[in-house]
């Protein structure tokens, strides 16, 4: 096998990103994955007829990097509606971005979830986020964490509780507001400058279509259940070898480690250890003609009681019919309480369908439940403490890393981060 200039360790978004800008500069590259297939934890399967992303997410209209790599119209997107609506423990009631659904905030106001206090805090931050001059960095960080940030600006402890809480919990996986205010401010912009939005076919068309953005003839240089062991110099090579699990030996002058921070570190273990933020994701299926009115609408509910175990919920099937067969809907719910994380899946599926009857009836009891999604190492924490061990993209001459770990941790930062440590070892390959 021919040497590459460029070896990637990793078939995540990140490690597809610096393959296609390698591709594109026309410089030669190899590909090593660990598991059967690409994507990393942007995929989707089918069960049953059903597609089931794994874990919830959601792609924002307003991700500038992802124009670089993927054609939007093919991912066949839309969007759910602008905002949520919050379980008070009695009944939903709507807050919509005041920008986008004026008459929803307002409504917000006279269902007690907002107070003139609220609004005259949230107005300002409506607008710089809306209007702003600039979106702000995305690997920015400000070292105090984004509940000191909402106190500050006299965000009131009840709407924090109730919707900033559950709604943010589900974007950083974790409910403790305690993460970096700077990604906060990124993603506040993000949101009100776009849309949350669903492809057709699953999450997993983002990974598919960066596959086929590589041309056919290049597919050969994606070995796939080849899982880096060790990296060390190539001194013959003025370069590094990489040792997969078979004992093989993969030489290249650049290396780009586009693996999980978990993996990155058994490969180079001086990179600082990361917390994680952790999820499951259940889903059910029932017949359309029974289906919930509140699930018939393209928006998240949230739990702003803070009971759970449910964060947050959607029906998938109400942005694209398509997630299901004909005559059925889905919904599914996620949890992100590390603690509740730990339950069985028989122990946290029984907890969360007596919340889903608390919320849409006794029908829920009629729903049969499809799939559990686990990840483990959802994505990194971002708390101060956690941004200030983020690695540098540089790691050695020649030696490169990319991922969320290494840039903000989302699907914008993870291709942001491949495009960056591809650019980089190109422009280095040509300097020699």
């Amino acid at each position: 096998m021919v040497r590459p200039q460029v070896l990637i360790i990793g078939g995540g978004v990140a490690g597809l990103c610096a393959a296609i800008v390698c591709e594109r500069a026309r410089v030669s590259w190899r590909l090593l994955e660990a598991s059967e297939r690409i994507g990393g934890r942007v995929s989707s399967r089918t069960v049953d007829g059903c597609t089931i992303d794994h874990g919830f997410a959601v792609l924002l209209s307003s991700y500038s990097e992802i124009a670089r790599f993927i054609d939007w119209d093919a991912l066949d997107l839309r969007a759910l509606r602008s905002g949520a609506r919050v379980w008070t423990g009695e009944r939903f009631c709507g807050i919509s971005h005041p920008l986008v659904h004026p008459a929803g905030a307002v409504a917000g106001l006279f269902s007690g979830l907002l107070s003139l206090r609220d609004i005259a805090a949230l107005l300002p931050m409506a607008l710089g986020a809306a209007w702003g001059v600039r979106i702000p960095d995305p690997d920015a960080r400000s070292g105090i964490s984004t509940e000191q940030v909402l106190l500050k600006r006299g965000v009131s402890r009840k709407l924090m509780d109730s919707f900033f809480r559950p709604f943010f919990g589900g974007v950083f996986l974790d409910p403790t507001l305690g993460y970096d205010a700077a990604p906060f401010a990124w993603r506040l912009s993000l949101f009100a400058r776009g849309r949350a939005t669903l492809p057709r076919r699953g999450m997993g068309a983002i990974s598919e279509q960066l596959r086929r953005a590589l041309p056919q003839e290049s597919h050969s240089q994606v070995l796939m259940k080849c899982g880096a062991q060790s990296i060390g110099s190539d001194q013959a090579a003025a370069g590094w070898a990489v040792t997969d699990a078979a004992g093989q030996i993969h030489s290249a002058q650049q290396v780009i480690v586009a693996c999980d921070a978990h993996s990155a570190r058994k490969l180079l273990p001086s990179l600082p250890a990361r917390r994680w933020c952790r999820t499951v994701t259940m889903t059910w299926r029932f017949k359309t003609s029974h289906c919930p009115a509140s699930l018939r609408r393209p928006e998240l509910l949230l739990d702003g009681t803070g009971g759970g175990p449910i964060n947050h919920a959607v029906s998938p099937t109400s942005v694209w019919s398509d997630y299901a067969p004909r005559g059925e809907s889905l919904v599914s719910g996620s949890v992100v309480d590390p603690n509740l994380c730990e339950l069985s899946d028989a122990e946290l599926e029984s907890r969360c369908r007596t919340q889903l009857e608390g919320w849409f009836g006794s029908t829920v009891g009629e729903w049969t439940h499809v799939a559990t999604e686990r990840i483990a190492q959802a994505l990194p924490r971002q708390h101060p403490e956690d941004l200030a061990l983020r690695p540098s993209m540089r790691h050695a001459a020649g030696l490169w890393i990319a991922g969320d770990h290494v840039s903000d941790g989302s699907i914008e930062g993870a291709m942001r981060s491949g495009r960056l440590a591809a650019e980089s070892a190109c422009e280095a390959l040509r300097g020699t």
